[in-house]
């Protein structure tokens, strides 16, 4: 169940991330620089790529790939708090457009923290599993030596 949520949680964040790039990108916010859309669209595709990766990996059932996607969630949160400096330091847009991207961002930024906290979560199930297991191993040693003593 964690597994699925944190796969799920994994495409909103790139969902979200992707509109806070293409709005920061757009004229509404006016930052007074025109992006080209080709630069824009590249970045969604890494983006993408990048998010997606280590997603299949995790759902191929690796755990590795979870650690991977921390990793980039990390980094494109980042890229969240570049994103409201940028809006508060060069945008000309109206107070209440930067207050919106500001805030967007922010909560974009919370989600992404939310991620983490389930991923530490699965994290802290894997450990009491692995725990759980070589205790019952260890049992089972135990009784099979006891078993072989009498």
């Amino acid at each position: 169940m964690l597994k699925q949520k944190l796969i799920t949680f994994g495409i909103v964040s790139w969902v979200l991330f992707s509109a806070m790039n293409l709005l920061l990108s757009s004229k509404l916010i006016g930052l007074g620089k025109s992006f080209q859309m080709s630069a824009v669209i590249r970045s969604l595709i890494i983006s993408l790529v990048l998010y997606a990766v280590p997603m299949i990996w995790a759902a191929l059932g690796h755990n590795s790939g979870y650690y991977l996607l921390a990793v980039v969630i990390v980094i494109y949160s980042f890229g969240l708090l570049n994103g409201i400096v940028t809006v508060m330091v060069s945008s000309h847009a109206i107070l209440s457009i930067k207050a919106a991207m500001i805030l967007a961002n922010v909560l974009v930024i919370l989600f992404n923290g939310y991620w983490m906290v389930l991923a530490l979560r699965y994290r802290h199930w894997l450990d009491n599993k692995r725990d759980n297991d070589k205790l019952e191993e260890i049992k089972r040693m135990q009784q099979e030596k006891v078993k072989q003593n009498k």
